[in-house]
C-alpha cells in the first residue's frame, strides 16, 4: 500500500529530473538512497525521498540494483528503466568502490575527532569552558537509562548556560530516536541539548520545542590531505564534502548570536 502523504509525488517529480533530461530523454546516470536523500535534502525530508523511490521502482520507473558493500550496509542503486541494468554494472561498482572508501572506519573516526576539536575550539572563542567530554554525568548526576553520553558539557563563563553537546559529522541525519534520547539526556542533566552537524533541518523543530539548538554546517568536514578525495566524491556524486580547518563562518555566525541570546539578562535586554 503506498504512503498518502502529498508531498510524495513532488519528491517523485523532483527524482524523475535527476534520471531524465527536460524532453524526458533517460540520463545514463545512477544514485543510491542516500545520494538522492542528501541531493534533495532541502526540498525534502528523507522518509519522503525513500517513499518516493520505492514508489517509483513499483511502478516500473525506476529499476534497481542491489550491491554490497565492505564498510557500510547494502546499498540500493536506481537508474531509469530504459536501462538494462547490465549497462549500468560499471557504474555502480564505480560508486560502490567509493563509498567503501568514504566508509572505511579509520575514516569515520578521523571525521569525528576532526568535527569535535573544531567545535571544541569554536565553544572556548564563544565563552565556554569545557567540563566533560564523552560522559553522562554533570554535577553529581549520572544519566542511566541508556548507555549514551554526549560529546561535550560545557558552561559558559557568564554562568547563565550549560549546555551538552552532540558532534556528527555523517552525510546522513541522525535518527529521530537518538536525537529524542539526547534531548532527554540534557534535561535529566539540566542542560541545554546542542546538535552540532552536518544537517539536522528535519528535526530542527522537534529540538527547538524542546529547548534545544540546531547548529549545522550543511558540509562534512574533512581535515588537510583530504582535498583530492573530497574533489573526487562531489565530482562523482555531487554530495557535500569540503576540507576546512575552522567552521564554516555562517554557521558560526547563527551559534554566536544564539549564545548572546541565551546568556543576556533581562536588564541588559532593556
Amino acid at each position: 500500500m503506498y504512503n498518502t502523504d502529498p508531498k510524495i509525488p513532488q519528491a517523485a517529480t523532483a527524482i524523475k529530473a535527476l534520471v531524465e533530461d527536460e524532453r524526458r530523454r533517460p540520463r545514463k546516470r545512477v544514485y543510491y538512497i542516500g545520494q538522492l536523500q542528501v541531493l534533495l535534502e532541502d526540498r525534502f525530508f528523507p522518509w519522503l525521498i525513500y517513499n518516493a523511490a520505492v514508489q517509483l521502482y513499483r511502478s516500473g520507473y525506476l529499476k534497481r540494483q542491489i550491491a554490497k558493500t565492505t564498510h557500510a550496509d547494502k546499498v540500493t542503486f536506481l537508474f531509469h528503466h530504459h536501462f538494462a541494468t547490465s549497462q549500468m554494472r560499471t557504474r555502480i561498482a564505480t560508486t560502490t568502490s567509493l563509498i567503501d572508501k568514504y566508509s572505511r572506519p579509520r575514516v569515520a573516526k578521523i571525521l569525528g575527532l576532526h568535527l569535535e576539536a573544531l567545535v571544541k575550539a569554536e565553544l572556548r572563542a564563544q565563552g565556554f569552558d569545557i567540563v566533560g567530554e564523552h560522559t553522562n554525568q554533570y554535577k553529581g548526576n549520572r544519566w542511566t537509562k541508556t548507555d549514551h553520553n554526549l560529546d561535550f558539557i560545557a558552561e559558559h563563563r557568564s554562568g547563565r548556560l550549560a549546555i551538552g553537546v552532540e558532534v556528527k559529522n555523517t552525510l546522513s541525519v541522525p535518527e529521530r530516536d537518538e536525537i529524542q534520547t539526547k534531548l532527554d539526556l540534557c534535561r535529566y542533566l539540566n542542560l541545554t541539548a546542542v546538535f552540532a552537524t552536518r544537517w539536522m533541518k528535519p528535526y530542527v523543530q522537534l529540538i527547538r520545542e524542546q529547548g534545544g539548538f540546531s547548529w549545522f554546517f550543511k558540509t562534512q568536514i574533512y581535515p588537510l590531505d583530504y582535498e583530492k578525495f573530497t574533489q573526487i566524491i562531489w565530482n562523482k556524486l555531487g554530495l557535500p564534502v569540503t576540507v576546512r580547518t575552522e567552521l564554516p563562518p555562517k554557521s558560526v555566525a547563527i551559534f554566536s548570536e544564539w549564545v548572546r541570546k541565551s546568556t543576556v539578562t533581562n536588564r541588559e535586554i532593556r
